[in-house]
């Protein structure tokens, strides 16, 4: 009677347990599927680091300046008339800058032609004099210390005429610098001057700046000194166009180290047709000096953007950013000097959509 009694509550539990497995089973399922879709595994081709031989650099900084640049002076007094350039405008050598008030200067010019041609006459009476004075000498008319009185005055005649020369001369280009020119050709950087003012000879009334080619000024430790050489190729990049390479080739380099930094001003000179460098830049440079062992990725794995640099780096399955330190750069692929090891494994191509923690096959 009580075993009877016992087995419909044996069955109860069994029915129960079997219902219970069979909802964690259902759960874990669930749980799986869900995992399975909010972490799905991408299928991305991954490239061992490897070491090669990449070119040894010195990473210097520098700065670039125009190739030529001036403040170009009114030379003249007067008053401005009218001006015929702006800022940033490209210009030929031989372009009218500003134009001043001639007409004083012109008067002064007017008035010592006038006295040079006066000159030019009384040194012309003072030959002839001093001609006759030759012939009455010679013949005993007139004494010694009369000659030499005549002859005198000859002389002082003839740098007189010379000197009303000189200042005719003088105002006439004073005349003639009232139109004030370019010098060489360039980009103008700054006018100074507006119409109406006042400017004397030293006045600047414009700034003029050549950049095509532009030159890099290179600070070099002296401790490098002796791997600088002229003729040497560069390589530099500037923060303002992220991502480009530009040449250069060392041209002008200084006799002498400067004391107080105890290192070398070296000036390398770069093509610039299209003007996207510009004086005042700072440059990240790159010399070449010899060869090293270098871990190294494709250039492709290397992500670049914000200022920084990094590649993806593969560790038990899943995708991190790294970021990286690069090196030199050479035949599609790039050397890394700091943010990995040589035994990391990283993505060739990585999307742009990847995030951090992608399982990766």
């Amino acid at each position: 009677m009580a075993l009877r009694l016992m087995f419909p509550r044996f069955a109860t539990a069994a029915a129960l347990a079997l219902s219970l497995t069979g909802a964690c089973s259902r759960s874990e399922a669930t749980t799986q599927a869900t995992r399975s879709t909010a972490d799905p595994v991408r299928s991305l081709r991954l490239v061992q680091v490897q070491p090669r031989a990449m070119p040894k650099e010195l990473v210097l900084t520098g700065t670039l300046v125009a190739h030529r640049q001036s403040d170009l002076a009114a030379n003249a007094s007067g008053r401005v008339l009218s001006t015929h350039v702006e800022r940033g405008q490209t210009i030929e050598a031989g372009t009218v800058l500003a134009r001043l008030d001639a007409r004083a200067a012109k008067f002064s010019a007017s008035a010592a032609k006038a006295n040079s041609r006066v000159a030019k006459a009384q040194l012309e009476l003072a030959k002839v004099e001093c001609t006759r004075a030759d012939k009455l000498l010679a013949d005993g008319v007139i004494s010694k210390a009369e000659y030499d009185k005549t002859t005198s005055q000859c002389t002082t005649t003839l740098s007189s005429a010379a000197a009303a020369d000189a200042t005719a001369a003088l105002a006439s280009v004073q005349a003639g610098d009232s139109v004030v020119k370019a010098p060489f050709s360039g980009i103008v950087g700054e006018r100074f001057v507006e119409v109406g003012e006042y400017v004397q000879p030293s006045t600047r009334v414009a700034s003029l700046y050549a950049i095509d080619p532009i030159r890099l000024s290179i600070a070099v430790p002296e401790a490098d000194v002796g791997r600088i050489v002229d003729g040497q190729e560069v390589t530099f990049t500037v923060a303002a166009l992220e991502g480009r390479t530009f040449d250069a080739k060392v041209k002008y380099i200084s006799p002498a180290l400067r004391e107080g930094t105890r290192d070398l001003l070296v000036e390398a000179v770069a093509d610039n047709p299209d003007h996207l460098l510009r004086p005042g830049m700072f440059a990240t440079v790159h010399v070449g000096v010899g060869e090293q062992e270098l871990p190294t990725v494709p250039a492709s794995a290397v992500v670049r953007g914000e200022g920084r640099t990094r590649v993806w780096v593969v560790r038990e399955g899943r995708a991190t950013p790294h970021l990286v330190r690069l090196g030199p750069e050479r035949d599609g692929v790039v050397a890394i000097l700091s943010g990995i090891s040589a035994d990391d494994a990283v993505v060739a191509e990585p999307p742009a959509d990847l995030v951090d923690g992608t399982r990766v096959e």
